[in-house]
Order: structure tokens, then C-alpha cells, then sequence
């Protein structure tokens, strides 16, 4: 027997290549999220609103240029709007340095992404990451950067650098709450 309408329980199909990107980038964008945002249930919350918004509209992101971009861009925003003012070390580059330098940094350096996986998690090109990263590097060694160096200190030792395999992946990155 059925349960009355309005009493059942829906289920919503999603396309595989929807799925598929969400499984391939997912990890990544909850480690991204746990280095920005205190709170881990906060850092989860905003994947999850973040595919949400990526999934509303994949026809046009896979009409794009670069889905991964467009992806990026809603992490992102929906990290920005997550932040507190205590938040960790990592987001307090961002009032130090452009938000690209900054994601580039913590992807590459802090999480341990190689140079073509943070490429491919920002949706642009490795040459690109190795500029914004040679920037970043410029601006931490200049004499009246000594915020930005007391920040950038802080935020890798928050969390080591680690080594990924392979495929770029992140291997054994502890949680914002074991750290």
C-alpha cells in the first residue's frame, strides 16, 4: 500500500557525470572548506550548498568553458558567506593577498595538492597556479609583509604539508577537529 500523496518520500535522480564530479572533487572541497572555516559541521555544511548550487544549474556549467571553475566559484562563495571573524589562520590570508593567491596557497601548500590537481580544482592551468604561487611568494618575502608571514606561519601549522599520491589526491589530512 502506498502512503497518502504528499507522504512519500521523494527521491531525486541525479545525472551520473553530476555524481561522478561531485565523488572526484568532494574530498577536496571538504578539506579546502575545514582549512577556511572553524567549525567542521559548518565546513561540511558548505560543500554540501555549494554542489547544491552546482547541481541547480550543471547544464549550463557543463556548457561552460571550465565546469571546475564554475564549481570553484560556488565553493567558494559559499565559504565567504560561511566565515566568521574567528576564523582560522588560512582565511585570514584572504585580507592579505587576492583570493586566487590565496586558494592556490592553501590548496598547493597547505593541503598538499600538486601543482595540475589545484589547477584542475581552481578550473584553470598549471602555468596559471605557478604564477599566482610565485606572486604569493614575492609578497610573504617583502620587508612589510610581517602580518601576512606571522598568518601564512600560522595556517601551515595548523596543518602539515602534505604529500599527495599520485592522482593529486590528499592522503591522511587530518580534520579541523583533530588538529
Amino acid at each position: 500500500m502506498r502512503p497518502p500523496l504528499g507522504e512519500q518520500a521523494i527521491t531525486v535522480v541525479l545525472p551520473a557525470d553530476f555524481a561522478a564530479f561531485c565523488q572526484l572533487h568532494h574530498e577536496i572541497y571538504q578539506h579546502f572548506a575545514q582549512q577556511l572555516l572553524v567549525d567542521h559541521d559548518t565546513a561540511a555544511d558548505a560543500v554540501q550548498r555549494a554542489l547544491g548550487d552546482l547541481a541547480a544549474s550543471w547544464t549550463q556549467a557543463l556548457a561552460g568553458y571550465r565546469t571546475t571553475a564554475i564549481a570553484w566559484e560556488a565553493l567558494t562563495g559559499r565559504i565567504r558567506r560561511a566565515r566568521t571573524p574567528a576564523s582560522t589562520p588560512a582565511s585570514a590570508l584572504y585580507s592579505f593577498v587576492p583570493a586566487a593567491e590565496a586558494d592556490a596557497a592553501v590548496l598547493h601548500r597547505v593541503i598538499g595538492l600538486s601543482l595540475a590537481t589545484t589547477a584542475d580544482t581552481l578550473g584553470t592551468e598549471a602555468t596559471t597556479v605557478a604564477s599566482l604561487l610565485a606572486t604569493f611568494d614575492r609578497r610573504l618575502a617583502g620587508e612589510s609583509a610581517v602580518a601576512l608571514r606571522a598568518c601564512w606561519q600560522a595556517a601551515t601549522h595548523r596543518c602539515c604539508v602534505h604529500i599527495g599520491s599520485r592522482s593529486g589526491l590528499p592522503r591522511g589530512l587530518p580534520t579541523a577537529t583533530t588538529v
